[in-house]
């Protein structure tokens, strides 16, 4: 990640910010994402993990490659 949110409140203002995001679109957030995005927003994973976790979820089952 290029920038990571170094601050609890900076954390905090990156979830909020791309939670609005996706509800914005229309979309609901996974309880996955919310659990996770907590976990960052709390500073018990990283961004990076935030990142690695959502890949995971969305990968094609045996690959490296993100579902499309």
């Amino acid at each position: 990640m290029r920038h990571p949110a170094t601050t609890p409140e900076a954390r905090r203002r990156a979830v909020d910010s791309a939670t609005g995001s996706v509800r914005a679109e229309g979309l609901t957030p996974s309880a996955e994402y919310l659990t996770d995005a907590e976990e960052y927003a709390a500073g018990r994973i990283t961004a990076d993990e935030l990142v690695q976790r959502a890949e995971a979820r969305h990968r094609v089952p045996g690959t490296e490659q993100p579902a499309t």
